[in-house]
């Protein structure tokens, strides 16, 4: 989604805010030169408070509604505006899943449209952050009595050696010229963090919530990565004489308990998501398989474990020595791979229970967990593949969570074609009309990894063993290790060096020589195509350095062309290609048969040591730009 776009959506909900709350005191009563920017920024920190802290009722949020004094534009005794800049303050505190307490000072930046793919000025952040300076010394003059309340706790706060999050929100993209200001500021403040939330994260966030139906990461919660941090489980023992567990200990220490309800709901809510951070999958918030889960939870607890498969869960070494009579004990970290859906349930059903029903669960349910001692990524790795095995995963759900997978997914936000790393993953129809207004495609990573493999890393024939691998064994080779298959290909796609317009600049290329030969996408695994694509950069690089600059980018090139509806010159690089093939492929009687003249994209160029002759060829012939330009 371009960021213009995203711009515009927001803007809408920024409109029904305003009208929603049409009679609020600050809205009424500003005036002034800038009112509707203070009027907009005032709304977008309404947004961000119920888009993230999920609160209908901002005012009793951040507020108890104390009245607004003309002579500086205080709203509330949490909440400040400057009229200077258009920018508004909140200042509020909040206990993280540890129970420990953080203030948050969140400032709101409200621009127009045509800043929407800029950088935020670093003049902008500076003076936040001197903003947040002045906060800190607490030399804040002018406020009306509670806000003045508010900052002398925050300032008592700190000097209890307190964490403080200073919230910079803009609806213009991070500006990484001011990450040394933001160093600098945090090494002269050590217990305080500075987040700035740009439009590309809240874009990001905004997909996450609500097409993926995935709770994005909440900057105004803190949750302890539980794979750092000691765990302390409390496990079911009904028979004090046999225990009700069963022990493993080769080749790795493995135990299976029974854990009530309770348990798992004090688990999610003290450290969120992060829990399923080793999972193939994240829950959805909202699923049919999620709501008989819930109801069954509600509705007939003592069969909850007859129905349910239970967890599966991987803690680390050390790992504890359980006496069979013990209820209580520590881990060191924990990770739930297998049962996501089942935890995030329970947890919604207990959250909504009243506390009879709460205690009425925890004497009925019992939930099966299976607590494994993790055996090196690879073993962990292996784990979650197998125990998910009853559903439909693809080699690929197994890497969904891999970081390179999540940067090429975001980066791919920046476009209207977005890299889907798990199947299903983007839950369209709630949002079907926004991503078709904005002409969002969703791509799965599968085709972008073939694409990439073929026009940036010239690999057309090992893509095409690949495939036939694939058709033959039901295994996806450009999605397992080499460490698990001598051909698997995954870390030669995804390194450090790939990126995301490198991808879609082959997909765009794909995509108008699938056009030329009247085929689609989902024609193209067996088009025998891919190595016309792949001389199809070798050509389109020779071109353009001649015609534009030997310095100029392919990938840059392709996607300008493609985007402004000019792809003249990458049909002609195919037309040049084909041309050129005519003239190159090999006349002996044998060799003919094997190649069909009226389509060369055959069988014959799929033998590595003939497509890395013709590439090299191609590569050394002398190209001049109007050998290209009057083809027609």
């Amino acid at each position: 989604m371009l960021n213009i776009n995203f711009y515009q959506l927001i803007d809408k909900e920024l409109a029904s805010i305003l009208e929603k709350f049409k009679d609020d005191r600050f809205l009424k009563s500003v005036k002034g030169e800038r009112s509707d920017d203070m009027r907009k920024s005032y709304a977008l920190l309404i947004w961000f408070l119920e888009f993230y802290a999920r609160k209908g009722n901002y005012q009793d949020y951040i507020t108890d509604s104390a009245s607004l004094p003309k002579q500086n534009n205080t709203a509330d005794n949490n909440l400040e505006f400057s009229d200077s800049d258009a920018s508004c303050d909140i200042v509020f505190d909040n206990k993280d899943s540890l129970g420990n307490t953080i203030f948050y000072v969140v400032q709101s930046k409200w621009n127009n449209s045509n800043k929407s793919n800029t950088e935020i000025p670093a003049g902008e952040i500076k003076k936040a952050l001197n903003d947040f300076e002045t906060i800190m010394r607490g030399d804040i003059q002018q406020v009306n009595p509670k806000l003045k309340k508010k900052l002398e706790q925050l300032n008592e706060h700190i000097k209890q050696n307190g964490e403080v999050k200073f919230i910079f929100l803009s609806l213009c993209r991070f500006n990484p010229k001011t990450n040394e200001n933001i160093a600098s500021f945090e090494a002269e403040h050590e217990r305080t963090k500075i987040l700035i939330i740009d439009l590309n994260r809240l874009k990001n966030d905004y997909i996450e919530k609500k097409i993926k139906k995935i709770d994005p990461e909440n900057p105004l919660e803190k949750y302890h990565n539980p794979e750092e941090v000691k765990i302390d489980l409390q496990v079911e023992r009904l028979n004090a004489k046999h225990g009700n567990y069963i022990k493993i200990e080769k080749p790795y220490d493995s135990y299976v308990f029974l854990i009530r309800p309770g348990i798992l709901h004090d688990l999610f809510a003290k450290y969120g998501f992060y829990l399923f951070h080793r999972n193939v999958r994240n829950p959805l918030l909202k699923s049919d398989f999620n709501q008989e889960i819930e109801q069954t939870a509600i509705d007939n607890p003592a069969h909850f474990w007859y129905y349910n498969n239970g967890i599966t869960a991987i803690t680390y070494a050390p790992f504890p020595t359980i006496a069979k009579e013990a209820e209580k004990f520590i881990l060191n970290g924990l990770q739930i791979i297998n049962g996501a859906q089942t935890v995030y349930a329970l947890y919604n059903a207990y959250q909504n229970a009243s506390a009879a029903n709460r205690a009425k669960m925890d004497s009925e349910i019992l939930v099966t967990l299976r607590l494994l001692k993790s055996g090196g990524k690879d073993f962990d790795l292996n784990v979650t593949r197998f125990t998910n095995s009853q559903n439909p995963i693809q080699d690929r759900d197994f890497y969904a969570n891999d970081p390179i997978q999540e940067e090429l997914q975001q980066q791919s936000y920046t476009t209207k074609y977005w890299y889907e790393k798990r199947r299903g993953e983007f839950r369209i129809n709630d949002m079907k009309d926004v991503l078709d207004t904005n002409g969002i495609k969703i791509i799965p990573n599968t085709l972008f990894a073939a694409i990439y493999l073929a026009f940036t890393l010239q690999e057309p024939t090992t893509l095409i063993a690949a495939f036939e691998f694939a058709q033959l064994n039901k295994k996806d080779l450009l999605f397992i290790s080499h460490k698990d298959h001598k051909d698997g290909l995954y870390e030669r796609i995804f390194n450090r060096q790939t990126n995301f317009y490198d991808m879609l600049s082959g997909y765009y290329a794909m995509d108008v020589l699938l056009t030329l030969h009247n085929k689609s996408f989902a024609d193209a695994p067996d088009s025998n195509l891919f190595h016309l694509l792949a001389l199809c950069r070798v050509a389109f690089a020779k071109y353009i350095s001649l015609k534009i600059s030997p310095d100029a980018s392919v990938t840059t090139q392709i996607i300008k062309q493609y985007e402004t509806g000019d792809v003249t010159a990458i049909k002609k690089i195919y037309l040049f290609i084909t041309k050129f093939l005519k003239d190159k492929l090999p006349n002996s009687e044998n060799e003919q048969q094997a190649v069909n003249r009226d389509d060369l994209h055959t069988k014959f160029l799929k033998n590595k040591t003939t497509f890395d002759r013709i590439k090299d060829e191609l590569e050394n012939s002398i190209i001049q730009v109007s050998d290209i330009d009057n083809l027609s």
